[in-house]
């Protein structure tokens, strides 16, 4: 008959190997945000229309080109302005946002906008928080995204070094290592939740308040048109988080059980 201390030490170990892959085979996709455009709903918005004027994506373009019209006041006179809105579908993470554009299309965006066009920006890097002529609304993205980051950098860190110490303490069989290990990984949960927070909180700005990482505000008729989802690996970071709990949990147990057994023995 297997021994519960074996079975113990056992379901510690497995629990903490499988809340680090889920957190961090989560952190290492781009799925966790996926923005979208409703074509149906921007087809409303056409040449006809006095404020807005959109170019719907054809079979060759998987993009779209929302012209907003402006007048205001200057000097007592009158004055119109266009401006114009590139409208794509795209998926991020916690380290970077990317599109989906197609060859084609990249190409014939970068033609209209005579400009490059990347297919991701990541936060960390290419960000530039001192730059003023960026808006409010992309730097307070900008912000918590790398906020975000920041926690989930902690929790990795803390994964690494729970592994470390958890080997060191199974093999030495070592009270106040097993301790340390549980501690580890109950932080390495605790700074997940913190990340996974800002996520939702920044994704609560994007879907209700129409925050957007863009260089101008977007206009009524792309924020009516644009949807904001939850990737599968967000989820996936919540169950690693629940299980590093658990891991803490087990850790402990075993913690109790190594203290007991070199009790006896001392005895």
């Amino acid at each position: 008959m297997t021994s519960p201390l074996i079975l113990l030490v056992f379901g510690a170990v497995i629990s903490g190997v499988l809340g680090s892959l889920f957190i961090i085979i989560s952190l290492a996709v781009d799925s966790w945000e996926e923005v979208t455009f409703n074509t149906d709903v921007l087809s409303k918005y056409q040449i006809n229309n006095s404020e807005y004027y959109c170019v719907i994506a054809s079979s060759s373009s998987n993009f779209s080109l929302l012209r907003h019209n402006k007048t205001e006041v200057k000097n007592g006179n009158l004055t119109s302005s266009f401006q114009f809105y590139y409208l794509y579908s795209t998926y991020s993470g916690v380290w970077r946002m990317c599109d989906n554009l197609s060859a084609a299309s990249r190409q014939r965006l970068e033609s209209v906008r005579q400009t490059t066009v990347d297919r991701c920006y990541t936060f960390v890097t290419d960000y530039d928080e001192e730059n003023d002529n960026l808006p409010d609304m992309m730097k307070s993205i900008g912000r918590m995204q790398n906020s975000a980051a920041s926690c989930f950098i902690v929790s990795l860190i803390d994964l690494a070094a729970a592994a470390i110490v958890g080997t060191f303490a199974i093999i030495q069989k070592q009270v106040s290592a097993c301790m340390v290990t549980g501690v580890l990984y109950c932080m390495a949960g605790l700074f997940s939740v913190f990340g996974l927070t800002i996520f939702h909180t920044k994704m609560y700005y994007e879907k209700y308040q129409c925050y957007s990482f863009e260089e101008n505000e977007l206009p009524p008729a792309a924020c009516e048109a644009r949807n904001v989802d939850i990737g599968w690996a967000m989820p996936l970071a919540w169950v690693g988080v629940v299980v590093c709990v658990f891991a803490f949990g087990m850790w402990i147990f075993v913690t109790r059980a190594f203290r007991l057994i070199k009790s006896k023995t001392m005895i």
